[in-house]
């Protein structure tokens, strides 16, 4: 007998975030690639104005053991955040690339972590995000410390 379940649903939290930065991991560079992946965006969502998700963000990977290139969020399906004193989001959607082969289907998730507000001292920023494409294959990934740049988190 098989069993029949309703998928969850997944619902946004009121967030902002906004900023850019560049992230280097020495372990991921080698003599083809920098070790660098950047991050700009531009997002948010408030249920009392907004029915989805909305803005943008571009993802620039330049690491080992991944593809190289440019991804583009066509779509943020899903934003949470929390925290007061380092706020945190998640996005995850939709992407199109411009990488050798195309990854179709690209799906993205993102995170970074607010941990000081821009030229201030203390612990940096932290982004960290993963590609996939329709298979499930991961295409390109990375965590780390932003080394310049900044970004604002607004866990409403």
């Amino acid at each position: 007998m098989s069993t029949m379940s309703i998928p969850a649903f997944h619902a946004s939290d009121p967030s902002k975030a906004k900023g850019a930065g560049e992230i280097f991991i020495q372990s991921r560079k080698d003599v083809s690639s920098s070790g660098v992946f950047s991050v700009r965006l531009d997002v948010h969502f408030d249920p009392a104005v907004d029915l989805y998700p909305t803005g943008s963000l571009l993802i620039n990977v330049n690491l080992t053991d991944g593809a190289k290139g440019v991804f583009r969020a066509t779509s943020i399906e899903l934003i949470n955040s929390y925290g007061k004193h380092n706020p945190t989001v998640y996005l995850t959607g939709r992407c199109d690339d411009e990488i050798q082969p195309d990854a179709k289907g690209c799906r993205y998730w993102l995170m970074i972590a607010n941990n000081k507000k821009a030229n201030e001292q203390g612990t940096p920023d932290v982004v960290g995000f993963a590609i996939h494409d329709r298979n499930g294959n991961r295409i390109a990934y990375g965590t780390g410390p932003v080394r310049s740049g900044d970004f604002d988190v607004v866990a409403e």
